[in-house]
């Protein structure tokens, strides 16, 4: 008989994520591979360029807002092998509303399937992803700030490797 581990949900107890606010997120790159592009460093400001996934991915993000009308990406950044999205949730009252959870399934899904049409067996996404609620508009800023920000400090990211070899 075969056991999975028994893991703790990530998400905050008792919390109903289809309520109105703020959420900082971070998807993750099955096994951290640098699969979404690469960091071009410069004196002047270092750049993310994208690959051919990491475009999906870019278009996907730019798409949810169709889908999901009750969200809006304040921003967002892809590096190599993760992403970080500030989502708002604006209006609890749209009928069949959604969760963040149900945002970042739609985002996994939609962006897997375009994936997949080039690189057929691309495993792409860690199985979850990590939240984070705002509390406040200095929690807001930082979340924003911290993304904006991301590619030019991304040697010191928290999600940091050295490109895969």
């Amino acid at each position: 008989m075969d056991k999975s581990p028994n893991r703790k949900s990530p998400r905050l107890k008792n919390y109903d994520y289809s309520s109105v606010g703020a959420y900082s997120l971070t998807i993750c790159a099955k096994d951290m591979k640098h699969i979404f592009g690469r960091v071009e460093y410069n004196p002047l400001g270092n750049t993310m360029n994208l690959s051919d996934v990491g475009k999906i991915v870019d278009e996907t993000i730019q798409s949810l807002p169709a889908k999901f009308p009750e969200f809006e990406i304040l921003t967002y950044a892809i590096l190599p092998n993760h992403l970080h999205i500030l989502i708002c949730k604006e209006n609890e009252l749209i009928e069949d509303g959604h969760s963040v959870t149900d945002f970042v399934k739609t985002l996994k899904a939609l962006a897997t399937i375009k994936i997949r049409k080039i690189y057929p067996k691309m495993e792409v996404w860690q199985e979850r992803f990590h939240d984070h609620i705002i509390r406040n508009d200095f929690d807001i800023e930082k979340h924003w700030f911290y993304i904006e920000g991301n590619v030019a400090k991304w040697e010191r990211d928290l999600y940091y490797k050295p490109k895969d070899g």
